[in-house]
C-alpha cells in the first residue's frame, strides 16, 4: 500500500479503517457464541487482523512499525495457543471448550501455557499482546485516528471476555477425567517453552524489538 499507492492515501486508508473497525467487530462478535475452541480461535484470530491494520491505518513509521511488533508478539502467541489445542484434541478427542474443565488438575503445565497465551491475546500485562495492542493504539492516536483506537479498546474488552470464559472452565470447573494426565512430547514441551518465554520477553523487554521493528519500517518512508 505504501510503495504502490502513494498518491491516494486519504482513500485507502479511510477505507483500510473502516475495514479494521469492521474485522475487530465481526471477529469478536463471532468469536463470542463459540463453543469449539479452534473456532474460537479462528474468529479471534480475524479480530487480530483488524488490530494490526489499525497500525497500517496510522500511515507512520511508527505504525508501521506497530504493525510489524504486533505480528511478532502474534505468532508465538497464537503458536502458544494452538499448541495446547493440539495435544488436548489428541488426548482428549475434543475441541469442544466445554471438555477443557479440569485442565489445570490433568496438566498444570499445559494449563498454564494457556493462561499465558490466551491472557496475551487478550491483551493483558505484563505479556506480549499487551504492548503490540498498546503500540498500535498509540500509533492511531498519533496519527489522529482516535475513534479507530477507542473501536480497537473496545473489541480488545471483548475479545478478554471469551478468552477468561476458557480459564475459567480450566481453572474452576471439574471433570471425571482429571485423573487422566496429558503426554508432552518434548519437541512440544520445547516449543511451548521457548513460545512462553518470548511472549513474556516481549511484554516485558518490548524496546529491543519496538526498535528493529521501526529500523525496518523506516526504509518505507
Amino acid at each position: 500500500m505504501l510503495a504502490v499507492f502513494p498518491e491516494i492515501e486519504a482513500e485507502w486508508t479511510t477505507l483500510l479503517a473502516i475495514i479494521a473497525a469492521l474485522t475487530m467487530t465481526v471477529g469478536n462478535l463471532l468469536a463470542l457464541p463459540q463453543t469449539n475452541i479452534k473456532r474460537l480461535l479462528a474468529y479471534s484470530s480475524i479480530a487480530h487482523v483488524g488490530y494490526a491494520l489499525i497500525g497500517l491505518v496510522a500511515l507512520s513509521s511508527f505504525g508501521t512499525a506497530s504493525v510489524i511488533f504486533y505480528l511478532i508478539g502474534y505468532v508465538v502467541t497464537n503458536t502458544a495457543a494452538f499448541a495446547v489445542v493440539i495435544l488436548f484434541a489428541r488426548s482428549a478427542g475434543s475441541d469442544e471448550i466445554a471438555d477443557y474443565a479440569g485442565l489445570s488438575r490433568r496438566s498444570p503445565g499445559l494449563a498454564l501455557v494457556l493462561l499465558v497465551a490466551l491472557l496475551s491475546l487478550g491483551g493483558m500485562p505484563p505479556f506480549a499482546g499487551f504492548v503490540t495492542k498498546f503500540y498500535v493504539f498509540a500509533a492511531a492516536v498519533e496519527s489522529g485516528w482516535i475513534w479507530l483506537a477507542f473501536v480497537g479498546v473496545l473489541n480488545a474488552i471483548i475479545g478478554l471476555y471469551y478468552y477468561m470464559t476458557i480459564l475459567k472452565v480450566v481453572y474452576l470447573y471439574r471433570s471425571e477425567e482429571e485423573d487422566k494426565p496429558i503426554a508432552i512430547p518434548r519437541s512440544y514441551a520445547l516449543v511451548l517453552v521457548i513460545c512462553v518465554i518470548a511472549i513474556l520477553a516481549i511484554g516485558t523487554l518490548s524496546a529491543p524489538w519496538l526498535d528493529w521493528s521501526i529500523n525496518s519500517a523506516v526504509s518505507l518512508f
